[in-house]
């Protein structure tokens, strides 16, 4: 059974946001399950990194000749992961189009009802990934496989979603030598969801699946009970990571890293006492109320140079709305100390929650501009398909049918106080209002840790930020 695993490309589509071409994580572990279950006959086709058009794609599909082909599939890649399964069943006939990802847990009926794709997994693939091929090599009924949304004679069928994996450190390490690691590592590549990286050999890690709390707008992936690999396994691919390839910078993707503050902080005196020299960096962000000083003192000495604080909303009552329920005045404390350790602290912020009023707005650029962030980001709220804020949206009455639902970056339905164009307005103030000040922008420069990777980006960058604050104006 051979077996090819694509990831999309939506470098230069006008929707696809800035997108960086870091190491597909999630199709590198499914590659490794596959690999243990005996399937050798294995081909990463990464389109982003090599930039690969349809017509290249469909070659290197070709010249393979799999049995399988497998999409991974965010919800911004929804548009391009259905004109990808038509072109490669209208080359390939007899391949297998299965879909995974975000976007197929969240919307595993929408992907379905292509004609062209043929299984969709939802939630962690691993195993349902594996029982699904060794079910089509040896003939056998697909039908009752959990984690699996198939058609049938009568319609379409989304099975039950899996059991997690209790103990995830029995998930091989993602299968890093099927792919050409160089080309993630290309100094003039921007290969990390990290804007401000210190190494530009720099690899993505997960340590946990999962997250506990009941944020609204949040996926439901890995559920909501954190699973946690051991110390002593993360330890040992830093290692390989380290020793193998030469990386000088892990960030790591945890929902939340910092939930098991024990767990954390062996990990960080670990790295410390084996003398493992690497910078680590949090760019999806931590649980600011969830951390203490001990710990951010022991990620500085582990070598952490920069944390994203997810902190969405400055107004205490919309906090509460959301579920997300962040202690402010702890957040703040920790914000603080964190810059003082010379760590550098980046925030994430929502505009456009239910009923969010100006006011409240007002208060969460206030809490950015007041804070010692190097950086923000102020996303559009986004209802996916399959959280709770969808299900509130879907409550107004709202005919979702005629959302086009985007990235976080542009406006996909306003579900605030304010009109549309005053939530744009007010959004592009609050990034002037940080960003255009004298002080801030010595800050910022001062602070670079590597400036000539910024320097080398910066056109990209500039131009992308301009279209975030000001995405009626052409900037190309």
């Amino acid at each position: 059974m051979k077996i090819l695993l694509l990831n999309p490309n939506l470098q230069g589509q006008s929707d696809g946001g800035y997108i960086a071409r870091s190491v597909p994580l999630g199709i590198l572990y499914i590659a490794a399950a596959l690999r243990q279950a005996g399937y050798n006959l294995i081909n990463i086709v990464d389109a982003r990194v090599n930039d690969l058009d349809h017509q290249e794609i469909l070659a290197r599909i070709s010249n393979f000749s799999p049995d399988v082909v497998g999409i991974s599939c965010l919800c911004t890649e929804a548009a391009e992961t259905h004109r990808l399964a038509g072109l490669i069943k209208a080359s390939a006939a007899r391949c297998k189009v299965v879909v995974g990802g975000a976007h197929a847990t969240s919307s595993p009926e929408s992907l379905i009802e292509d004609p062209n794709i043929d299984f969709v997994v939802t939630g962690e693939g691993e195993r349902t990934i594996c029982e699904l091929v060794g079910a089509l090599e040896s003939g056998r009924d697909v039908s009752g496989i959990d984690g699996l949304a198939i058609k049938t004679g009568t319609g379409i069928k989304v099975n039950p979603r899996r059991k997690m994996i209790e103990d995830i450190d029995s998930i091989p390490f993602p299968a890093w030598d099927l792919v050409d690691m160089e080309e993630y590592l290309n100094f003039t590549t921007r290969h990390s969801q990290n804007p401000l990286p210190a190494s530009h050999r720099l690899m993505p890690m997960s340590t946990s699946r999962g997250c506990p709390f009941g944020c609204i707008y949040c996926h439901n992936i890995f559920g909501k009970r954190i699973r946690l690999r051991s110390a002593e396994n993360v330890l040992r691919e830093i290692e390989l990571l380290v020793e193998r390839y030469a990386i000088g910078e892990i960030e790591i993707l945890d929902d939340i890293f910092n939930f098991d503050l024990g767990r954390a902080k062996k990990i960080c005196d670990e790295i410390v006492k084996r003398g493992i020299k690497i910078k680590l960096s949090f760019p999806n962000a931590l649980r600011v109320d969830g951390m203490d000083e001990e710990l951010v003192l022991k990620l500085k000495e582990a070598g952490t140079h920069l944390i994203y604080y997810a902190i969405e909303s400055g107004s205490p009552a919309v906090q509460k709305r959301i579920g997300k329920n962040l202690d402010l005045d702890k957040a703040r404390e920790i914000i603080r100390f964190t810059a003082r350790q010379g760590i550098i602290v980046c925030g994430f912020f929502m505009f456009g929650f239910p009923g969010e009023t100006k006011e409240e707005l007002l208060k969460t650029v206030s809490f950015a501009i007041k804070m010692p962030f190097l950086f923000v980001h102020f996303f559009y709220v986004t209802p996916r398909p399959n959280t709770p804020l969808y299900a509130l949206l879907k409550n107004t009455k709202t005919n979702l049918e005629n959302i086009v639902f985007h990235h976080y970056f542009k406006l996909s339905v306003n579900m605030s106080a304010l009109t549309d164009a005053e939530l744009r307005k007010l959004r592009a103030k609050a990034y002037i209002g940080f960003y255009l000040r004298p002080a801030q922008m010595w800050r910022i420069w001062k602070g670079l840790p590597d400036r000539r990777y910024i320097l080398i980006h910066i056109p990209a960058v500039l131009k992308r930020c301009l279209e975030y604050v000001f995405p009626k104006m052409s900037w190309s």
